[in-house]
């Protein structure tokens, strides 16, 4: 077992040209973290040098210390390998809002959308981390979805090794670039040095456009709201001022963003409101359902792709079919069609792989609605519980499963350290590490 200071290495989470994070345990704790070790390219090192590199990793792991607040994670260990490089130790996040739209290396392909109301919630999140950011007087310089870690619903922004203090001058070999491609500003990729708030803030707006739009808003675009018909003019207007090439366009500040985005959103509900009033227009027709559901669950490997489940190129079934679903009165959750019970109210918390089974047995126990013989359902029949990410009257739609508790763990394996998930909310099929926490909801027939 390889281990680093006090930590068993669990595996590799990702790696840069600064290094690599791993997922590790701390020894004595048995506590899931993600630890970040300085491990330079050969080319980064050749430009910048081992010295610059070092003071950057250790000014980012004391950036990130030195700051209390919900939403920037927090670094709690900092220490040397047996090599002498530094690593620094922070919380473990199962999520990124990239992997939640499903962006790949591949930018520019179109990613997954997320509900107005949530991608807002996130933007506004950002934006209060941001704030706090910015009144210590730190540029992040690297806003993207990969750098906003997702506990539950809580948003925490992440690798700081980019940020700059105010009036600190970063050491950059002429080839270096500061940010990530489509999401930094055009003043920070013409000079790094340039950034100031204003640019962390297009990048707020870049990252509302791909989760509002499953696009990114590259020149000659269509209009948001042309996208997505939950936006407004309003809307298109606001992320037009966010987007704006020239940084005297953008908002002021993070605060001044967030207030502009909030009462949008007031504005928005409220219409929703309206509008959920109205009576309602028949049913669009459903996609036909697949004629088989498989119950024993299966381990697929790491290489599985979406067509193994019947799935398109982002995890999402290729038709929603409808589904009728009546509530027995007695905790479960009938689904004429595929002939399913659900048990209705699933894990109250959410809970790692063990206690998902573990809640399981409890309600074969005491026979949940009478019944034995619940357990996790597998990739298809949770399939029966998604629907599209929810747009103009579908909002109105009263849900029969807690959306809180979107996110279900499924009997499927991906790995022997991974299972098979479903996110019903925003309507796509994912994978977790078993210590994940997720929530559990069983089903039979």
């Amino acid at each position: 077992m390889r281990t680093i200071g006090g930590y068993a290495v669990l595996g590799l989470l990702g790696r840069g040209g600064m290094g690599a994070v791993y997922k590790v345990r701390h020894l004595a704790l048995g506590r899931a973290a993600a630890l970040k070790l300085l491990a330079p390219a050969d080319e980064l090192l050749a430009t910048a040098g081992a010295a610059e590199l070092e003071r950057r990793f250790l000014a980012e792991a004391r950036t990130m210390a030195a700051l209390h607040h919900p939403n920037i994670a927090p670094v709690w260990d900092l220490g040397r390998d047996r090599l002498g490089r530094p690593y620094f130790v922070m919380d473990y996040g199962c999520t990124t809002l990239g992997g939640l739209i499903g962006e790949t290396y591949l930018v520019e392909a179109p990613s997954r959308t997320l509900p107005l109301p949530r991608a807002a919630d996130i933007a506004s999140q950002t934006l209060e981390g941001l704030a706090r950011l910015h009144y210590a007087g730190i540029v992040h310089r690297d806003v993207k979805p990969f750098n906003l870690l997702l506990d539950g619903l809580r948003v925490r922004l992440i690798d700081f090794g980019l940020s700059r203090l105010r009036g600190e001058r970063m050491a950059l070999h002429p080839s270096e670039k500061v940010g990530s491609p489509f999401y930094a500003a055009p003043e920070q990729e013409a000079d790094p040095e340039a950034a100031d708030a204003r640019s962390d803030l297009y990048a707020v707006g870049v990252t509302l456009v791909r989760m509002l739009t499953g696009r990114l808003p590259l020149p000659g675009a269509p209009r948001p709201s042309a996208l997505n018909p939950d936006l407004d003019a309003d809307w298109d207007a606001f992320l037009a001022q966010a987007c704006a090439a020239d940084p005297a366009r953008r908002f002021p500040s993070a605060n001044a963003m967030a207030a502009a985005l909030e009462a949008l959103l007031v504005a928005w509900n409220a219409r929703a409101a309206r509008a959920c009033a109205l009576p309602s227009e028949p049913a669009a027709p459903a996609g036909q359902a697949p004629a088989l559901r498989r119950r024993a669950p299966l381990k697929t490997g790491p290489r599985t792709g979406p067509e193994a489940f019947g799935l398109d190129a982002l995890w999402r079934p290729r038709a929603y079919p409808a589904r009728a679903f009546r509530d027995q009165g007695d905790g479960t959750v009938a689904e004429r069609e595929s002939g399913l019970l659900w048990e209705r109210e699933g894990t109250p918390y959410a809970v790692e792989y063990a206690q998902a089974l573990e809640h399981v047995a409890g309600l074969n126990a005491r026979r949940l609605g009478g019944e034995v013989g619940w357990r996790l359902p597998t990739v298809p029949e949770l399939a029966t519980l998604l629907r599209p990410v929810a747009r103009e009257r579908a909002h109105c739609l009263e849900p029969v499963f807690d959306p809180a508790r979107a996110r279900l763990w499924s009997a499927d394996r991906r790995t022997f350290q991974s299972a098979w998930t479903a996110d019903a909310e925003l309507g796509h099929i994912a994978h977790h590490d078993l210590d994940c926490r997720l929530f559990a909801r069983a089903v039979r027939g």
